[in-house]
């Protein structure tokens, strides 16, 4: 018993795992995905959108005409078969845009099946995209059938309104009753409505 301790106290600790392994810091496994074209900052040179697989993990890759990585974020999935299939650029105003990524979370089957999709917002202001940032959204699916027949099923809707009338759109997911709106606040940063 106590030799299954210390393995896990190993495990958890991160002892366990060899110092050679990770020195280069590169992942093992690497597939990347057919890249989106899209002029993110309006300047007619189109931008490389790049959904990625590192080591299993999710991650998304914004390069220059020239190849350049200019961004590089992870999308934390729960299940297996994640993937990134839809993105969509909104302009907030004249001055803040922002990708929707739609990430399919995955699914896990173990007691229960569950799936579930998760947005993230990546914004940048004045077309400089070096500001640009990721901010974890709300779900806008989500699956579940649990033992003893239990089943549900809720695909939410995406939308960007001038909720308030300020001049400034925001982004809305919803589903019945349920509501999530997400105010830009500026330099990245969002606002839970």
């Amino acid at each position: 018993m106590a030799q299954d301790e210390r393995y896990f106290r190993k495990m958890l600790s991160g002892d366990l795992v060899k110092k050679a392994d990770i020195a280069d810091g590169l992942p093992k496994f690497f597939v990347s995905a057919d890249p989106y074209l899209m002029d993110l900052n309006g300047d007619g040179i189109e931008e490389r959108i790049i959904p990625q697989k590192r080591d299993g993990v999710d991650w998304l890759e914004i390069q220059d005409s020239s190849h350049n990585v200019i961004f590089s974020a992870k999308l934390p999935s729960t299940g297996v078969h994640s993937h990134l299939f839809r993105i969509k650029m909104v302009a907030l105003n004249s001055k803040v845009k922002t990708l929707i990524l739609f990430l399919d979370e995955g699914y896990t089957h173990g007691g229960k099946f569950e799936a579930q999709g998760m947005i993230y917002l990546v914004s940048f202001e004045n077309n400089d995209l070096t500001t640009l940032k990721l901010r974890e959204g709300a779900k806008f699916f989500h699956e579940v059938h649990a033992q003893r027949e239990q089943y549900y099923r809720r695909g939410y809707k995406v939308n960007v309104y001038d909720i308030d009338l300020d001049g400034d759109r925001e982004i809305v997911v919803t589903y019945r009753h349920i509501q999530r709106i997400f105010k830009y606040a500026g330099h990245g940063d969002w606002k839970i409505m």
